[in-house]
């Protein structure tokens, strides 16, 4: 627990959460710490909104030091970053709008699940109605076949940032989690429609060993991406009923154990090309991303609730309590997480995201896991 409590300090408190009253950025969530200096990063709206489902979850589980506080917070900020057409993009200077911004489908969708989950605990407070209208905007960003475009730019303008994030990509299924939470909160068929098409697009995505390809164009698996795909097919198929999810991102959990590392991490990539720089720098240094083994700890807890794909939970405990201890060993002396750990030890960067998967992960020890509180 003690693992726990660090890692909920670390990110509740300056500078990681930004505690300004007055200032447009109160509320919101940066993107981390370089170590070198101690130099805070930016804000990011993609964290914030996860910050929003974490500190709801804390404080479903009973944890209320200031959860609440902070769950409001940080919702808050959104909705004074909110757009017009209901995105929440992502910016650096709240107080400026007529500052350059994007707005990411991936990163909205995050946000649409903290404020729907928020609006539960802390109702009349605008935080559904924000949602409701981010998921109108999300809507529009779908394509015919089921996938997302991944990024618009002020005015309109849809843009293919590429990578692992790009257009068409396989972390696109976590938005099924906001299209079900808006089902569920109004009973438009639209959303329970849009989540089975992005899950049944993912589908397409799965490789015949259960790995998920980055992307359409995108030949290599990154395993944060593949997590992603794994969460989002995972709950839209316990929240649909329907097993052919499930039983996607069953074989893609039991593809993570199967690539997991002799430490308990997993490498940052897999199934790159031969002789791609990509490879030759993954060969010589090894990168173990905290974010992944994170995820990892999460789907492991969850095969552990329900059997997925055949898998047993008993089959990923080994696994588990692997990824735990190669967690805690990225966790720095405040409670953050180093991003990463290669052959030259850990990264400077210390990785919110990583923290907010992993006070999680580290939650789910001491009370059960489950699939509706995943974010």
């Amino acid at each position: 627990m003690e693992a726990l409590d660090r890692a909920i300090a670390w990110q509740t408190a300056e500078p990681i959460r930004v505690n300004r009253p007055g200032s447009s950025r109160h509320g919101g969530i940066l993107h981390g710490v370089d170590t070198r200096g101690g130099r805070p990063l930016g804000l990011y709206t993609e964290i914030t909104g996860y910050a929003v489902s974490l500190f709801t979850f804390l404080l479903r589980i009973g944890r209320v030091d200031i959860q609440s506080k902070a769950a409001m917070e940080a919702a808050d900020y959104l909705l004074r970053i909110q757009d017009e057409a209901g995105a929440y993009p992502h910016v650096q200077d709240p107080a400026d709008r007529n500052g350059v911004w994007s707005a990411y489908s991936f990163d909205v969708a995050a946000c649409i699940v903290g404020l729907a989950r928020l609006d539960k605990v802390c109702p009349g407070r605008g935080y559904l109605n924000s949602a409701m209208a981010a998921g109108r905007w999300l809507l529009g960003l779908q394509r015919p076949d089921g996938s997302f475009f991944a990024m618009m730019s002020k005015g309109g303008e849809l843009r293919d940032p590429g990578g692992f994030f790009g257009d068409g990509s396989c972390i696109h299924a976590k938005n099924a989690i906001a299209l079900l939470e808006l089902f569920a909160a109004s009973g438009r068929e639209e959303y329970r429609q849009a989540a089975l098409s992005a899950c049944r697009y993912t589908l397409s995505l799965q490789a015949s060993d259960g790995a998920f390809w980055s992307g359409p164009a995108a030949r290599y698996v990154f395993s944060h991406a593949h997590a992603y795909a794994c969460e989002g097919l995972l709950y839209a198929g316990t929240a649909l009923g329907d097993e052919r999810f499930c039983d996607a991102a069953g074989r893609g959990i039991a593809w993570l154990a199967g690539m997991q590392e002799k430490d308990g991490g997993w490498l940052s990539h897999h199934k790159t090309r031969l002789l791609s720089r990509r490879r030759m720098v993954d060969a010589l240094l090894r990168p173990r991303p905290s974010d992944a083994a994170a995820q990892a700890v999460r789907l492991f807890s969850l095969v552990g609730v329900r059997g997925v794909g055949g898998v047993g939970g008993a089959d990923h405990d080994r696994g588990r309590s692997l990824a735990i201890g190669f967690l805690l060993s990225c966790q720095g002396a405040a409670g953050g997480f180093h991003y990463r750990r290669t052959r030259r030890g850990l990264s400077p960067f210390m990785s919110t995201w990583s923290a907010q998967f992993a006070a999680q992960a580290l939650a789910w020890n001491s009370s059960p896991a489950a699939v509706e509180d995943l974010f």
